[in-house]
């Protein structure tokens, strides 16, 4: 397969060139930037021949079966239009698009199109996640009430990261596009279910303050803290809580999962420094889940971040899954336009809750 890179950040090196240049049936034939000079050094690194600074050019030049989009959140829905006229198959990083509207549009060319069509939504494969799933899945707490899901970092505490952080280029929700587009894609992938009702608020950081969105000032600022209230389809409820602006120390980024059930509780924490999963049936001690292929939960030990996602350079990373798709091994389940869309009507619908 010859694939094409469009976007040459620092997260096209950690998450996408190395297991595209680790694949034996893929060739990274081109790569993409705006200026150009991100893609020379990534083509350097990564021993790629051709550089472009348009990705109409790129695609109009190169024979590519497949492209990754790797992008600002503004152009998602134009690169995977004309990749997919293209008959291009398509990954492409989160959140899929703008909103819904944008949204629906590229699901509905890529099933027009018949092509392999994945969202990058990485933390399916973490293997506390898939152990989350599979105990819930076994009856160990019976049927789930409550819920508690978080994804939260530090990284926008000395300003907006980026055009992460404003309207313009990476939506009004900011945080909840980036890290809370995950958070609901795994709530809804443990659970298996879909989230039918949200109540949120947007918080901006302004001048040391967490302000709500009818104190806000600046203009093309996005959120830096989400919190939302969730209702999924089966009656299960659930509070999320998204931000980049909350003191990690050096855990860095971290995602917390409680789980309620009728039997008892689970409580999985996982972050640079390692990943503790625990339960406790009603009335009982809380006991230690072991999990394969991850470092246990160490406080005083440095951070890494092999510790949090060790599956990066494998093949449970989206993007070798969306190869093999494509090769036609489907042994494993991939991340569909259909969850984009999915995630993308939640992220939408807490941004219009703020205005009701």
């Amino acid at each position: 397969m010859k694939v094409g890179v469009v976007g040459a950040s620092w997260f096209a090196d950690l998450w996408y060139l190395p297991v595209l240049q680790m694949h034996q049936d893929v060739t990274i034939a081109a790569i993409c930037s705006k200026t150009g000079e991100s893609a020379e050094k990534m083509a350097r690194k990564y021993g790629v021949e051709q550089v472009y600074t348009d990705y109409r050019e790129m695609l109009e030049k190169e024979n590519l079966d497949g492209i990754c989009i790797v992008t600002p959140n503004d152009t998602h829905k134009d690169i995977t239009l004309a990749a997919i006229r293209n008959g291009l198959h398509v990954i492409c990083e989160k959140p899929m698009a703008m909103n819904v509207k944008e949204a629906l549009e590229m699901e509905e060319v890529a099933k027009e199109g018949s092509v392999v069509h994945a969202i990058n939504f990485t933390y399916r494969e973490h293997p506390g996640i898939q152990k989350l799933k599979e105990i819930l899945e076994e009856g160990l707490i019976g049927e789930v009430h409550n819920s508690y899901f978080e994804y939260s970092g530090d990284y926008g505490l000395n300003g907006p990261p980026g055009w992460r952080g404003t309207i313009s280029k990476g939506g009004i929700g900011g945080v909840l596009q980036d890290l809370g587009s995950h958070i609901i894609d795994v709530a809804q992938y443990i659970l298996q279910d879909e989230i039918i009702k949200v109540n949120g608020s947007l918080f901006f950081l302004e001048n040391g303050n967490l302000v709500d969105f009818a104190n806000k000032k600046t203009e093309d600022q996005a959120a830096d803290s989400v919190s939302f209230l969730a209702q999924f389809n089966k009656g299960v409820r659930a509070s999320f809580s998204t931000s980049w602006v909350t003191p990690q120390a050096n855990k860095h980024q971290t995602i917390e999962i409680k789980l309620h059930g009728r039997n008892g509780s689970l409580h999985l924490l996982t972050c640079e420094l390692g990943t503790s999963l625990q339960y406790a049936k009603v009335g009982e001690k809380w006991q230690e889940i072991e999990l394969q292929g991850l470092a246990a939960l160490q406080w005083d030990q440095p951070p890494s971040e092999e510790k949090f996602r060790p599956w990066r350079l494998t093949n449970k990373n989206e993007v070798w899954k969306w190869i093999d798709h494509i090769t036609g091994k489907k042994e494993s389940q991939l991340a569909t336009f259909a969850s984009g869309l999915s995630v993308q009507h939640v992220i939408d619908e807490v941004v219009n809750s703020r205005k009701k």
